[in-house]
């Protein structure tokens, strides 16, 4: 087994309902938990743990696109005065983006939710820089990224009962019915 690294943790806010647990390495890396990544993707928090026995297909599948498959794990220290220590399994951030891209190419529709929101921020902030415009704070990021997701859930849902599925618990708390306006702004 191998030794786990000493790590920084923080909580990865993509929105205000959707958040991943992150790590950095003592080299800087940084790396998500895979029980994270795989609620983040609508599974269960084993589902990575489990996809060696899913069958030669799903990791031929993440392989030919670039998935690595190496773990990391990872010790977090607690606070002082408490004993013990925190432990996790850690993927790189490319083959967390590998899972998302072969999760939306197998129909996920999380996944191609994601894959959108990542995709509007990113290529919102290239705008932004190249036309001097302010980039967005970090707490506007996280809405902008929250109603592309909830748009794009909206879009693909096939009926309301499957969009109420998608959705993740208090989404209408922060996500209430928007208007292309408010994801413009």
């Amino acid at each position: 087994m191998t030794e786990s690294t000493k790590a920084v943790t923080a909580v990865i806010q993509l929105s205000d309902t959707l958040s991943i647990d992150g790590y950095m390495m003592p080299d800087g890396e940084f790396r998500a938990g895979i029980a994270g990544a795989s609620i983040l993707l609508g599974h269960g928090k084993d589902w990575f743990n489990r996809l060696a026995s899913r069958g030669p297909k799903k990791l031929e599948a993440l392989q030919s696109a670039g998935f690595t498959g190496r773990l990391e794990p990872v010790v977090i220290p607690r606070e002082s005065g408490t004993r013990g220590a925190s432990r996790a399994q850690t993927i790189n951030l490319k083959d967390l983006t590998t899972l998302i891209t072969v999760e939306a190419l197998a129909g996920n529709k999380r996944a191609i939710a994601l894959q959108a929101a990542f995709t509007l921020e990113g290529l919102d902030s290239r705008f932004r820089d190249a036309f001097r415009v302010e980039q967005r704070t970090p707490e506007e990021k996280r809405r902008f990224f929250g109603l592309t997701y909830d748009e794009f859930l909206k879009t693909l849902a096939e009926n309301r009962a499957e969009l109420e599925e998608l959705r993740l618990p208090g989404d209408d708390l922060y996500y209430p019915e928007e208007t292309d306006e408010n994801l413009n702004s």
